[in-house]
């Protein structure tokens, strides 16, 4: 029994580090002067990630601009944008 369950434990965890590693509703992204990219969870819309919703992508008082979104088979968006004042 010992010997079955640690290759069941490395399969459930090769499994979650293969699903993209975001939860549904997080979103991450990293800024480089104007240029933003990220990823967001399978609960964040694509209309969401345009309007910038909660200011999420971009500064409150900042536009999205040349933003692009893909998607993987599981829902995680990928995205990348500027950010104009």
């Amino acid at each position: 029994m010992k010997k079955s369950i640690l290759p069941i434990l490395l399969i459930g965890l090769f499994a979650a580090c293969a699903s993209g590693g975001i939860a549904p509703n997080q979103m991450t992204n990293s800024r480089d002067g104007n240029s933003v990219s990220g990823k967001a969870g399978a609960n964040w819309s694509d209309e969401e990630l345009r309007s910038n919703a909660f200011a999420a992508v971009c500064e409150q008082n900042e536009t999205i601009s040349d933003l692009r979104i893909s998607r993987d088979a599981d829902g995680v968006a990928t995205f990348s944008a500027t950010c104009l004042s």
